[in-house]
């Protein structure tokens, strides 16, 4: 994370404690039968890579549906494509949104999608998304209704995917039929609300372990960087001529530290392997800049990083600050640091879920991705989880 470094100590320990405990211990309250469910944001559209997918990627031609144990902890014990054992990071940004008193006199409008115009004057509930907006690929006629008025949003990421991939012009597509929905009132309206939404951008892991695979050298690093950032910078100005303004970024989290990676080093039990480490954290260094300087050229852009690698740094080196357990291996799967098996049906897995930080091989639990949308959402910028601002600013604004 540019110009922010991870504190360390007892001090910082506390901080962060105190922050997930004021963030709340899990999703939102229940909202009252009676009572509509109204948002900060009028929708959230999700890009990225398998840790923010919600079932694309079963779509995809040759691929299948990940089964149980996938999915042990998401209602009704179900998998649904999501790489996690219940919820992922997508979901739990979408849902740690808190409610309107919470964002003081500052605070945006909130949205609900059956009131005139979408939104509504006055806070009555809690606030946030029940969980992430549904898979693109699952959609249907019927259930693309609310969507292509504007509201809820929509999920374009799939597992495997790299930066050099691409999905925005299935959002514009959806923003065109967002268009023609919107009848006489035009596309100005369809702008307006894609002004106020959340667009969340996770990527760039695969692309750090692809370069790790290949054997590539350090020396090569610089090079890589800059056809990846010459394809997220163009992947943003795309969404912004679509109309987004608002971005959501989750950086490269440190990969030296998975279990996958950490089983190819004779010391992995006990220490992540640096190379690794170094490899994603001059990605994110570089990533920051770029987001940077797009802000500065984009009339009305704001953005926030949330600092991925700085949040599995924290946890590793602190994981009791957190109330986790197990920090190097995956809760699912066997052998050493359970990724010799892999998390494949039947395999095993831990009896606590919410004391690993990693669920498979490379992604986290339900657990870690609550834990860590709540300090990208809203821990102070000065403990390094966010920059230049924090999510919470960030829909405020």
């Amino acid at each position: 994370m540019v110009g922010v470094s991870v504190a360390n100590g007892k001090a910082l320990m506390l901080l962060v404690a105190a922050v997930l405990l004021v963030c709340g211990g899990g999703l939102p309250a229940a909202v009252a039968s009676q009572r509509e469910e109204v948002h900060l944001v009028p929708a959230v559209y999700v890009f990225g890579d398998s840790t923010v997918d919600v079932g694309n990627n079963q779509y995809l031609p040759g691929n299948g549906p990940l089964q149980l144990p996938y999915g042990i902890d998401f209602p009704q014990s179900r998998a649904t494509g999501r790489f996690s054992n219940g919820y992922n990071v997508a979901d739990s940004i979408c849902t740690v949104m808190k409610n309107r008193q919470e964002l003081g006199p500052e605070a945006p409008p909130i949205w609900s999608a059956s009131s005139p115009g979408g939104e509504l004057q006055q806070a009555r509930i809690q606030l946030g998304f029940k969980r992430s907006p549904p898979a693109y690929l699952s959609l249907t006629p019927q259930t693309s209704r609310q969507i292509f008025r504007g509201f809820r949003g929509a999920n374009y990421a799939s597992g495997g995917s790299s930066i050099l991939d691409t999905t925005v012009e299935l959002f514009a597509a959806t923003k065109s039929k967002m268009t023609a929905y919107a009848g006489g009132k035009g596309s100005a309206a369809v702008d307006a609300l894609l002004s106020k939404s959340l667009f969340l951008i996770s990527d760039g892991g695969n692309d750090m372990f692809a370069f790790i695979l290949q054997n590539r050298t350090a020396a090569e690093a610089p090079s890589f960087y800059t056809d990846l950032l010459s394809n997220y910078t163009k992947h943003v100005q795309t969404l912004y001529t679509l109309g987004a303004r608002r971005f959501g970024i989750v950086d490269v989290p440190p990969i030296g530290c998975v279990p996958a990676v950490r089983a190819k080093s004779p010391t992995g039990e006990t220490a992540c392997v640096p190379a690794a480490n170094a490899l994603a954290k001059g990605f994110n260094d570089a990533l920051a800049g770029v987001m940077a300087k797009l802000a500065a050229a984009l009339p009305g852009m704001k953005y926030s990083v949330g600092s991925s690698y700085n949040l599995v740094t924290f946890f590793t080196a602190h994981p009791e600050a957190v109330g986790f357990r197990d920090v190097a291996s995956a809760c699912c799967g066997g052998w050493r640091l359970g990724v010799q098996t892999g998390c494949v049906p039947n395999a095993t897995y831990c009896g606590n879920r919410n004391d690993h930080l990693f669920w498979d091989g490379v992604h986290g639990t339900q657990a870690t991705s609550n834990k860590g949308a709540k300090a990208i959402f809203s821990a102070p910028v000065k403990m390094g989880f966010a920059a230049p601002i924090n999510f919470k600013q960030l829909i405020s604004s």
